[in-house]
């Protein structure tokens, strides 16, 4: 999904994908361009940073893609059909962790179609519980539809809170913050 947005340079993508391995990512990339689903290119100057992007063939993924994410957004939101889902669950973030978010203690109220959930993040760990947060860092309100439009980038975090598909309370840090540690790094905020 990281090359959906365009255009990135190596490191952009390391930055995206903390959780894998440099020579992981490295030969991901080259399967990708050997399959004809990412093309590399470099500037014509010494020193150039090569850039990947998707092929039209690569690009035509992005609805494939779109979907499955679509789809595990009911799994974190509850809002999935079965009757587990409106018990607690907990997720393994460590593919999002980083430095500054791996001792991370913070809670998240969202309310998504009108089911009330906290997100709170314990280190690697997303616990998703039903209900009410008691001090949250941020509070989200929107649908299932907003969320996966953000999470799909057909719309900006911006964009949704012009046009009233949701609101946010808390800081553009925390908000920023919360993206990144729920897995939705490439959501554009916008702000």
């Amino acid at each position: 999904m990281a090359l959906l947005g365009g255009p990135k340079r190596y490191t952009e993508l390391k930055k995206l994908l903390t959780g894998a391995g440099t020579n992981i990512l490295s030969d991901r990339l080259r399967g990708l361009a050997a399959n004809g689903l990412v093309s590399r290119t470099t500037g014509n100057a010494p020193g150039s940073e090569t850039r990947y992007q998707l092929t039209d063939r690569g690009a035509q993924l992005g609805p494939v893609i779109g979907g499955l994410a679509t789809w595990g957004l009911t799994l974190l939101t509850g809002t999935a059909p079965g009757p587990d889902e409106q018990e607690q669950r907990v997720f393994d973030r460590t593919w999002t962790l980083d430095a500054a978010t791996e001792a991370l203690h913070e809670t998240y109220q969202w309310s998504i179609d009108g089911v009330d959930l906290e997100l709170a993040v314990r280190g690697d760990k997303i616990i998703r519980t039903p209900g009410r947060a008691a001090y949250p860092a941020v509070t989200l309100t929107a649908t299932n539809a907003t969320i996966a439009s953000l999470v799909t980038g057909r719309q900006s975090v911006a964009e949704a809170i012009e046009h009233d598909h949701i609101t946010l309370t808390g800081s553009k840090t925390a908000i920023r913050r919360m993206f990144h540690v729920v897995g939705f790094p490439l959501v554009r905020l916008g702000f």
